[in-house]
């Protein structure tokens, strides 16, 4: 099966609104579904009549118009009509030739050419269908559809849906018609009741759901698509909107006043070593005032690389710690927890802020006192993994959650570690940017705080592409400037020649298949031969020159082995690291001003930027190279790296990664609800889904009066 055909399925199967359900015997009672085509169909994701009736075509072919055969173009799907005036059968080939008083053209058959010689006898007239080609110059249709027509017959022209296949389907006939034809039959003889309640179909300009299917499988017309795209929308938008606005709007009930103290911000401003930005200022005081509303707030603070996000939390926090709440941070790497607690630990000592730091690697004893300390209060800031949300921590006070690279925690996980407290506020930390709209539209029911400048210290990263001549003067460059004391990050894809992809490592590569919006990272093992990986990097790396050690860090290392050799490169023991995407976040070396990123085209651009990041925390100029393979990127790639060479503004970026891969790849698979946005796309339909929020806003608020049993058939909590 296509990713592209298995995603529309799975996308019908997270369409949780419609999905009611008549059970699969039902397929039993419809025409032509024995055995064999029920489970080819459950095989694709149709288990059940809802599923069916919402396997909606792919695409139509219009076919309303009638043409000439002089009106034939390649290419173009027609339906005319002509008479047989010759046959022709040779080499188990049948040409049918038919004519039109404007024309003639031939009909060409490779398959079953005893039993369709049957059917064209001369004379006979045609409707027929099909898209025209060229062979020799000429045009000719192969295998077309044909249905003979009677004297006097009108042939009237017609809609035809095409809908998505797998192979198994169409090798049990399980193919367009047949498909149409079943569907009908439900909708005909099944009831389904509408998920949309009828009160609301006036607001939402909606027809009732059975009528708006039938008329997408059987359109008279495409006349009126677009309304039937828009009723679409619509009915998913909803319910969507409404549990985003009802989880707004329940915050608004709960949690407590976090008060601002000017001598503890005081105390930990004078531990900075500089000086703060302007935006990191405003933000500060934007995440102080909302901290102090009497209601709990969840927030997502967006932040460019560099642009010192960890900080401001500690700083917009400050109320918490003074009012007697605890704090802990969470991060989805044991490499991020110990950076962020390298980064934080000089202003939570010099502050007199307890603090500790637990990872799954963290001693017993030293646990067990951590534990005790963290439920009887004594202990104020925690930072640490996934493991400050196991059975057996607990808090006394729990006022701030703050969340590091949320999208890589699952929902569940996330919502173990807010259950710790007694509705504690919750901050979300991203380094990768999020569009506007697609903040708006799956984060719609959080507060945004926006920090986009960076330190004015730093320098802006040269980017550059490295064609293959230029690999030795590459070489030569990284070696003078580790000459002179920096540091270089240099990023494979994968670990080893049979290492494709790795939990540990993210979002580690991607490639790109031949078949169209189709991202398939099993072609990495197609083409491992080509791929550098760790263990053939260092080796290579190491071989160019004595004068640099090499070191390498990738998900498969002990945390040990890792915090070692990560160690020894801050350390400048090692002034080359081969690394996996395991260094996307958490590292930060300042004299490291340089990063080599291979086969570049693997990634998105929002990670391109991360990796990138890793480099302009000193002073000295920083360098991003993207070394061009031997055989070159197709034009879409050179472009899309191109673009990326040009700009280090991180939502500049993150637009061009939503234009160029779409929403799911920067959201990632855990957010709720968000993958049951089937027909809606996040940038053209912006409007749309503002004023469906709004509606959705004015029923929670009273302003649409709406029963209390319709609210209860959505699944708002």
């Amino acid at each position: 099966m296509s990713r592209g055909v298995l995603n529309c399925f799975q996308a019908t199967k997270g369409f949780s609104v419609q999905r009611q359900s008549h059970p699969m015997s039902e397929f039993n009672k419809l025409t032509g579904v024995g055995p064999k085509r029920r489970k080819v169909l459950e095989a694709a994701g149709i288990l059940t009549l809802r599923d069916l009736i919402y396997h909606l075509p792919r695409k139509y072919l219009d076919r309303t118009k009638l043409k000439r055969i002089d009106e034939l173009r390649v290419g173009e799907d027609a339906l005319f009509t002509g008479e047989v005036v010759r046959v022709e059968e040779a080499y188990n080939r049948l040409t049918v030739y038919v004519r039109d008083d404007s024309g003639m053209i031939p009909l060409v058959y490779f398959n079953g050419v005893q039993f369709l010689r049957k059917k064209f006898a001369e004379g006979r007239v045609l409707a027929i269908a099909g898209t025209p080609g060229f062979f020799r110059e000429d045009l000719q249709l192969v295998h077309p559809e044909t249905d003979p027509v009677q004297p006097g017959e009108v042939v009237k022209g017609y809609v035809l849906p095409r809908y998505p296949l797998t192979e198994e389907m169409a090798a049990a006939h399980v193919e367009h018609k047949f498909l149409q034809r079943i569907i009908l039959e439900a909708l005909e003889n099944f009831t389904f009741s509408d998920p949309i309640p009828e009160e609301l179909h006036e607001a939402l300009n909606l027809v009732p759901e059975i009528d708006l299917l039938r008329e997408l499988h059987a359109p008279e017309s495409l006349e009126n698509h677009a309304e039937l795209r828009r009723q679409l929308k619509c009915r998913e938008l909803f319910p969507f909107s409404l549990r985003l606005e009802r989880r707004r709007f329940d915050r608004l009930k709960v949690g407590r006043t976090w008060k601002p103290d000017a001598a503890l911000t005081a105390k930990l401003m004078a531990a900075l070593p500089f000086e703060l930005t302007g935006g990191q200022r405003q933000v500060i005081a934007e995440l102080s005032a909302s901290l102090e509303k009497p209601h709990q707030i969840q927030g997502l603070l967006q932040g460019d690389v560099g642009s010192g996000k960890t900080v401001v939390c500690l700083l917009g926090a400050a109320s918490v710690l003074a009012g007697g709440g605890q704090v802990v941070l969470m991060a989805p790497t044991e490499i991020l927890a110990v950076q962020h607690r390298q980064t934080l630990e000089p202003f939570l000592r010099s502050s007199g802020i307890t603090f500790a730091l637990l990872i799954g690697d963290t001693p017993r004893e030293e646990r067990e006192t951590m534990l005790r300390n963290l439920q009887e209060g004594k202990l104020q800031f925690l930072i640490g993994t996934h493991a400050v949300f196991s059975p057996d921590v607990s808090y006394t006070r729990l006022g701030l959650v703050i969340i590091d690279e949320q999208h890589r925690f699952g929902v569940e996980q996330r919502a173990k570690l807010m259950q710790k407290g007694d509705f504690p506020d919750v901050l979300y930390m991203s380094a990768t940017p999020i569009p506007r709209t697609l903040a708006h539209t799956v984060y719609g029911d959080l507060e945004m705080f926006l920090l986009k400048e960076k330190p004015k210290y730093r320098l802006p990263i040269k980017t550059r592409i490295v064609p293959p001549a230029k690999r030795a003067d590459m070489l030569n460059f990284l070696l003078k400037e580790v000459r002179e004391g920096n540091q270089v990050f240099w990023v494979v894809p994968q670990i080893g020649a049979r290492e494709t992809r790795n939990e540990d490592e993210g979002d580690a590569a991607v490639a790109f298949s031949s078949k169209e919006d189709v991202w398939n990272p099993n072609l990495l093992d197609k083409e491992e031969e080509d791929l550098l990986s760790v263990e053939r990097l260092v080796k290579e790396v190491a071989s160019f020159s004595t004068q640099w050690k090499v070191g390498y860090v990738h998900g498969r290392l002990s945390s040990t082995d890792k915090e070692s050799a990560l160690a020894d490169f801050r350390a400048g023991r090692l002034q080359v690291l081969v690394a996996t995407t395991v260094i996307e976040v958490g590292i930060d070396v300042p004299q490291a001003n340089l990063i080599i990123i291979e086969h570049g085209d693997r990634f998105g651009l929002a990670q391109l930027h991360q990796l990138r990041g890793r480099t302009g925390r000193g002073a000295q100029q920083a360098w991003c190279f993207l070394p061009e393979p031997e055989k070159p990127w197709p034009p879409e790639t050179a472009e899309r790296l191109q673009r990326f060479c040009e700009t280090e503004d991180g939502f500049a970026i993150a637009e061009m990664d939503f234009e160029f891969r779409g929403a799911g790849n920067l959201t990632g698979s855990n957010q709720s609800g968000f993958d049951g946005l089937r027909f809606t796309d996040l940038r053209s339909d912006f409007p749309l889904i503002q004023s469906v929020r709004e509606l959705a806003r004015e029923v929670l608020e009273g302003r649409k009066v709406v029963s209390s049993e319709t609210l209860n058939r959505f699944a708002l909590n």
